[in-house]
């Protein structure tokens, strides 16, 4: 699956997730959308900042900044010429030239650096940071692309990144204190990140229910899963088993915030 996620252009991103039916950005687009709503709320202003960690070619800012879905944008990848990348460079800038919601900043944050270009060349993004956060600190530019966010989210990559990059993020923004939304595949705990948030004063909460990321690419991945599953007691029956990953949906704020305003009411 890794020569999909950087190349010049993401059409062999989309169409092969479409054939696993990737959709967690979709599930996680209407709980997205309640916290960028109560944000704004509370912040008593239309414009929001969203940082994207692990965003590839810029999905969630499809979806939140341009009102699209997963099915628009696997139609839209499924009909592109794939021979002329000027060209399709320009017939994306058209499509995204006019977002749904102007007051909503989407910035990007992978390492993929060609997707990243790709993404915020055509719109899908507003600005991009491909600094591993993982291996170092952010960049002095790339604090000027981060700071004062209202909300971090991801959509699978914690597991794979840790606390620290979501730390390092957090420290660009300590002034905006921004929520934090992650949907994170059950195999993966989230206590290391909990921990963390919770030294700088947030507290954590898991939203009820399972959302559904992709299918299993083989039968080997999908035992791999349950292996992993097992070994941490959590059981995959009815869940996992039926294939597919399933991620968990943690949502972290500031102490007062998360007394003031219930989860449940967002």
């Amino acid at each position: 699956m890794n020569d999909i996620y950087n190349n010049p252009d993401p059409i062999a991103y989309f169409s092969t997730l479409s054939r696993l039916g990737y959709r967690i950005p979709q599930e996680a687009k209407p709980q997205f959308q309640r916290l960028i709503d109560a944000r704004r709320s509370v912040t008593e202003s239309e414009s929001a900042k969203v940082i994207d960690l692990g965003c590839s070619y810029g999905v969630n800012g499809a979806l939140l900044k341009h009102g699209l879905s997963m099915d628009e944008l696997y139609r839209f990848y499924g009909a592109a010429e794939t021979d002329d990348l000027d060209a399709l460079l320009q017939r994306d800038r058209d499509f995204y030239a006019e977002p749904a919601d102007t007051a909503l900043e989407i910035v990007g944050v992978d390492p993929a650096d060609r997707a990243i270009s790709y993404a915020v060349d055509v719109g899908m993004l507003d600005a991009g940071v491909v600094t591993d956060l993982e291996k170092g600190d952010p960049t002095s530019q790339d604090t000027a692309a981060l700071e004062n966010a209202d909300l971090i989210i991801s959509t699978g990559c914690v597991g794979y990144v840790t606390e620290t990059s979501l730390e390092r993020l957090l420290e660009t923004s300590l002034d905006s204190r921004p929520w934090m939304a992650h949907f994170v595949l059950r195999m993966f705990d989230f206590g290391g990140p909990e921990e963390m948030l919770g030294r700088h004063g947030y507290v954590t909460e898991k939203l009820e229910g399972l959302f559904r990321q992709r299918r299993f690419a083989s039968a080997e991945e999908r035992q791999h899963v349950l292996d992993n599953l097992h070994r941490l007691g959590i059981d995959a029956t009815g869940a996992e088993e039926t294939g597919w990953y399933l991620a968990e949906l943690h949502v972290a704020r500031p102490e007062e915030v998360a007394k003031s305003m219930p989860l449940s009411e967002v």
